[in-house]
């Protein structure tokens, strides 16, 4: 009878969140199922990213997913999250990572460290986010114009830990997920608006 409940309560959840989801702009700009956004590690971090972020369209906002922006070259750049409003253009980096993170901007590699048990670790390492996310502006920027303001914002996971981030540019934020939010806010509250 007791897992018959947790059945019931477990699908009546799942029915809940897939409703909300279909409400959102995630939903009708991407048209993916939730169930498989859900098992795409990827896709699942930029929708939570999203969400974070929703309540911006209440002031006009407006979100675009995985655009692809010309190199010039015949190949394509893509961008996880932008978030186009009044204050410029917020480009969002969004990685899903664990562990613990450790980069410096001027690095081309960035670390990710595991706990592997019994003292001992696993370290993976990757791309760097801020180059990344610089190269999808600077192409976004041949498209758009040099004029209109862009932000740098990457947002790694809330399972992980930023250990040691090294950064030297100021429009360029890196950042755990529950904290882009009020990141954004306190950016908007520091741009005028044209």
């Amino acid at each position: 009878m007791l897992l018959i409940l947790i059945l019931c309560a477990t699908v009546a959840v799942l029915v809940y969140k897939n409703r909300q989801y279909k409400k959102g702009s995630y939903y009708h700009i991407t048209k993916a199922p939730y169930s498989s956004v859900r098992r795409d590690k990827g896709r699942y971090a930029e929708y939570l990213t999203y969400e974070a972020l929703r309540h911006f369209e209440d002031n006009g906002g407006k979100f675009l997913f995985n655009v692809l922006i010309p190199k010039g070259n015949g190949e394509a750049t893509e961008i996880d999250v932008l978030l186009i409003c009044s204050k410029g253009l917020f480009v969002f980096e969004s990685k899903n990572y664990s562990g613990w993170i450790f980069g410096n901007e001027a690095h081309q590699n960035w670390t990710q460290t595991l706990p592997k048990g019994r003292g001992r670790s696993h370290k993976e390492r990757f791309y760097n986010p801020i180059m990344q996310n610089a190269s999808h502006i600077r192409h976004l920027k041949n498209l758009v114009g040099q004029s209109v303001p862009m932000r740098s914002i990457i947002v790694f996971s809330d399972r992980c830990t930023l250990k040691d981030i090294t950064l030297k540019s100021t429009d360029v934020n890196v950042i755990n997920r529950y904290n882009v939010a009020p990141v954004v806010a306190e950016i908007c509250n520091q741009i005028e608006a044209d």
